[in-house]
């Protein structure tokens, strides 16, 4: 009877300490059975291809003797307060050494079995390889680092470009009306006329460096995104305008919405595609703006972004310049026909892209234009 029952308990704990020992060998990430010295007593095959040696190698050693110098000290402080019983488990990132000489990053995580006077027998380790992450973070770092000093370079750029450039711009302004005032019955008709021509280039000449420091500044000059109403934004665009400008002009605007965004970003964006349909408007036929958001419930494929539409009846453009109209400085007429840069769309799109958004159109000739813009819920 006595061996019958002793039978019966010592089955199920055969049968645990197998499970044990299939579960220890087998596991996907490194197990080991360390001694309080630090002595390997057991590993399993996962830690050994993470470190490189063999079992029979690996168990010469000790954890120390393949931690990195620079981690072991915190590692050995928390050992310290296991055994102490201050805490029960640590977790811990830290690099080991492979058998080639290489780095290891790894996610230790330790616990300490007692025995029934409460004496340390050895610790239960579990090791996770994260050199992949590791090596990603320390690229992405990298990669920051060099984009932050581009940035930093591009602004040290454009403020000196805008110096040197801008700067005989106004020497020529000033000049030129020298030029009229003291001149103006020597230089004659033609030659006033001539004057006037290189002040018309000036002026265009300045138009572009500033709309191109505007486009090169979008990203590392932005604001922090905080709660924008977009319907207040369209409303002060629009209050801003010179009434002249909106004199036979109709301006609906719907109920926009209130998101996360740099609000001057937004007051620019509104700004140039209203200042963008009153450009392009049609000759004798009164002018018609729309700004309104979709309904969202019209839109499932838009997953969790708002839709926001400028719409217009002015001369519209072929869809096949669809992408061209967002380029930098790319124009669809000539200057002597239309005013302008080419970059209030570029300057558009940066802003939008910058968002997390798009923008795109949808015009015929003549049959107005369209453009949509994509925000998403931040």
């Amino acid at each position: 009877m006595i061996a019958r029952r002793r039978y019966e308990v010592e089955e199920p704990l055969l049968n645990s300490a197998e499970l044990f020992r299939l579960a220890f060998n087998d596991a996907a990430i490194g197990m080991a059975l360390v001694a309080p010295d630090g002595q390997w007593l057991k590993v399993n095959r996962a830690l050994c291809e993470i470190v490189g040696y063999s079992e029979i190698d690996l168990l010469k050693k000790t954890f120390q003797e393949i931690t990195h110098p620079e981690d072991l000290e915190v590692d050995l402080s928390y050992l310290h307060q296991v055994l102490a019983g201050e805490i029960r488990t640590y977790q811990m990132e830290k690099r080991y050494f492979h058998s080639s000489g290489h780095i290891v990053w790894i996610l230790l995580n330790v616990s300490l079995v007692r025995d029934r006077e409460a004496q340390p027998l050895y610790f239960i380790a579990q090791i996770q390889d994260i050199t992949p992450r590791k090596q990603a973070e320390a690229r992405l770092k990298s990669l920051l680092a060099e984009l932050e000093r581009s940035n930093s370079d591009l602004e040290e750029f454009a403020s000196v470009v805008s110096h040197d450039l801008i700067s005989p711009l106004h020497r020529i302004q000033i000049l030129s009306e020298y030029l009229q005032e003291d001149y103006n019955q020597v230089l004659g008709e033609q030659g006033n006329d001539y004057v006037q021509r290189i002040v018309g280039i000036r002026n265009r000449m300045q138009t572009l460096v500033e709309g191109l420091l505007q486009f090169s500044l979008v990203t590392i000059q932005g604001q922090p995104f905080t709660e924008v109403d977009l319907g207040k934004v369209v409303r002060g665009v629009i209050s801003d305008l010179q009434a002249d400008y909106l004199a036979d002009v109709v301006l609906e605007v719907g109920d926009l919405p209130t998101l996360l965004a740099d609000s001057a970003q937004m007051y620019q964006l509104f700004q140039n595609l209203v200042s963008n349909s009153l450009k392009y408007r049609q000759p004798e036929i009164g002018l018609f703006i729309k700004i309104y958001q979709t309904r969202r419930s019209q839109n499932h494929e838009l997953n969790g972004q708002y839709e926001i539409v400028v719409a217009d009846n002015g001369i519209g453009f072929d869809e096949v310049y669809l992408e061209q109209i967002f380029e930098p400085c790319q124009r669809l007429h000539n200057s002597s026909e239309y005013e302008g840069t080419g970059l209030g769309l570029a300057i558009c799109r940066r802003i939008i892209e910058r968002h997390g958004g798009k923008i795109s159109a949808q015009s015929k000739p003549n049959e107005g234009a369209k453009f949509i813009i994509t925000l998403p819920f931040v």
